[in-house]
């Protein structure tokens, strides 16, 4: 069979005029300038960027290429250390701040395991502190017991041969009222798999975050199966909204003040519980076990915060426009 040969081909093409082409130009450049700056934000989060790296992108590169710039691979690793060393700093910082007196009597407390890792269970951290809060009910009535715990890996930086025992182990710091004295958990038989350290806190901030910056995605898999690696209790109110705030998506933050109750919708995104409000996920998932996703939306913000905040009254917004337009 024979084919013509001699198609005009170029009538077949879609014209394009010089405006469609300046116009799909500039919105590429666009795309690509946000992408420029992204990975470091990113990779803060737990985000790894799936496109390929060592290639300059460029308006004439396949949509395919400008896709995978949209494309993020989770790191739960790093996800999971982010997300402790903001909730250690945040609610350590709150506790600090938001008490009367908290901060002048600081009792560090190290909790260790004389076996390995399969001496470990879940409840005995749990178990620690719920006979903590016992004694301190009795000692103080009424009173809220403030402190904050951190997991770590034990790493043989004081051993000899430098070979760490990678047994998990505990940090604690509580603040105390004056005048009331952390009694040894070895002599009130609060802690029985192993050994005990207390003494005097006067930095517990600090304290806190050196071990916390110790974790990091290389070893924090680690740990003991289904162990948490952190907790906060005492919070005030208003610490633990400043808390909830600090562990939220950006798009919330950029949307919620710390008095606003968003929480995880059913399907992707964030609801006001007061309000109804739902702020849809920025990004949705592409498949391999919800740890690959791709930007289906960018979410506007309503103001750019720099930390969490309250919305102003009313009568103090002067604003005509711009991000201050929105505090009411």
């Amino acid at each position: 069979m024979h084919y013509a040969s001699h198609v005009d081909l170029a009538a077949a093409r879609v014209v394009r005029s010089p405006e469609w082409i300046a116009a799909r130009d500039a919105n590429l450049a666009a795309v690509l300038e946000r992408s420029a700056r992204a990975p470091e934000a990113r990779a803060a989060r737990g985000l790894v960027s799936e496109s390929t790296s060592g290639f300059a992108l460029k308006p004439s590169l396949p949509t395919v290429m400008v896709w995978a710039e949209h494309c993020i691979k989770i790191d739960r690793a790093q996800a999971r250390v982010t997300r402790l060393r903001k909730a250690v700093g945040v609610g350590a910082k709150c506790l600090l701040n938001l008490g009367d007196g908290v901060g002048d009597n600081n009792v560090m407390v190290t909790l260790t395991y004389r076996g390995t890792n399969a001496d470990w269970r879940p409840r005995h951290i749990s178990d620690y502190l719920r006979k903590v809060r016992a004694w301190f009910k009795d000692r103080c009535p009424g009173r809220r017991l403030k402190y904050v715990w951190v997991g770590e890996l034990q790493d043989g930086k004081r051993r000899e041969d430098g070979q760490g025992r990678g047994v998990i182990h505990y940090h604690a710091i509580f603040f105390l009222p004056l005048g009331v004295s952390m009694p040894m958990a070895d002599k009130r038989g609060w802690w029985t798999h192993g050994f005990t350290n207390t003494e005097k806190g006067r930095a517990p901030v600090a304290y806190l975050m050196s071990y916390a910056k110790k974790a990091d995605s290389k070893n924090v898999g680690g740990f003991p199966r289904g162990a948490r690696i952190h907790g906060v209790g005492g919070l005030c109110s208003v610490g633990a909204a400043i808390r909830r705030w600090a562990l939220w998506p950006a798009y919330v933050q950029g949307n919620a003040a710390i008095t606003d109750r968003f929480r995880p919708a059913k399907g992707g995104g964030y609801r006001n519980d007061q309000t109804g409000e739902l702020l849809l996920s920025e990004f949705a998932p592409t498949g391999g076990g919800f740890q690959s996703f791709i930007r289906v939306r960018t979410t506007p913000r309503r103001i750019d915060p720099s930390g969490p905040f309250s919305w102003l009254p009313e009568h103090t917004n002067t604003a005509d426009a711009g991000p201050a337009a929105y505090l009411h």
